[in-house]
């Protein structure tokens, strides 16, 4: 049996490799959990994005009818569409919730995305009214557009706002796609 002079250094050096082990297991760790929220922090700003370049497309649309420049039927199908694209925005987000590290930003995106499909709502009632009464008598129906319209812009400003918080918190980069 070896003395007492080769035992301790042993174990001393076996104490210290465990020590060194644990440590670059724990660093492995923490820099794969921040990996993940760091791309699901890309993945939330990016349904943002999407979110934001599907209502500015309904924005350019419910203009054109909010100014008497195209009739209100020509609108419904690119209302429609977007009625069913924040439908599936807003899957995605509850979807993206699950992720604990983005539970609470998910649920104020998806409110914002709510939010933005009242104003669609809204928009669709008005735009029925004007097609279905004649142009003198269509002042409520362009009420709720204009009111639509005006609370879609705000929706749109406040998820643009969320996307630039979460990619600041998360320390993404916006990219040059994403730079708005």
């Amino acid at each position: 049996m070896p003395g007492p002079s080769v035992l301790v250094p042993l174990a001393i050096s076996f104490i210290m490799a465990v020590a060194v082990v644990w440590l670059a297991w724990r660093v492995v760790l923490a820099g794969g959990r921040l990996r993940m929220e760091k791309a699901s922090a890309v993945e939330v700003a990016g349904l943002a994005a999407d979110v934001d370049r599907s209502l500015e497309e309904v924005l350019a649309s419910v203009d054109e009818m909010r100014r008497r420049k195209v009739a209100p039927a020509s609108v419904q199908p690119v209302l429609e569409t977007a009625t069913n694209s924040l439908q599936r925005h807003i899957d995605q987000a509850v979807t993206m919730g699950r992720n604990p590290a983005w539970t609470s930003t998910s649920e104020i995106l998806v409110a914002d995305i709510e939010r933005a499909q009242r104003a669609i709502d809204l928009i669709v009632h008005g735009a029925g009214l004007m097609a279905d009464l004649p142009l003198i008598d269509a002042g409520e129906g362009e009420t709720a557009v204009k009111r639509g319209y005006v609370n879609l812009v705000h929706a749109r400003e406040t998820i643009r706002e969320r996307r630039q918080e979460i990619l600041a918190s998360s320390g993404a980069r916006t990219g040059a796609s994403g730079a708005r």
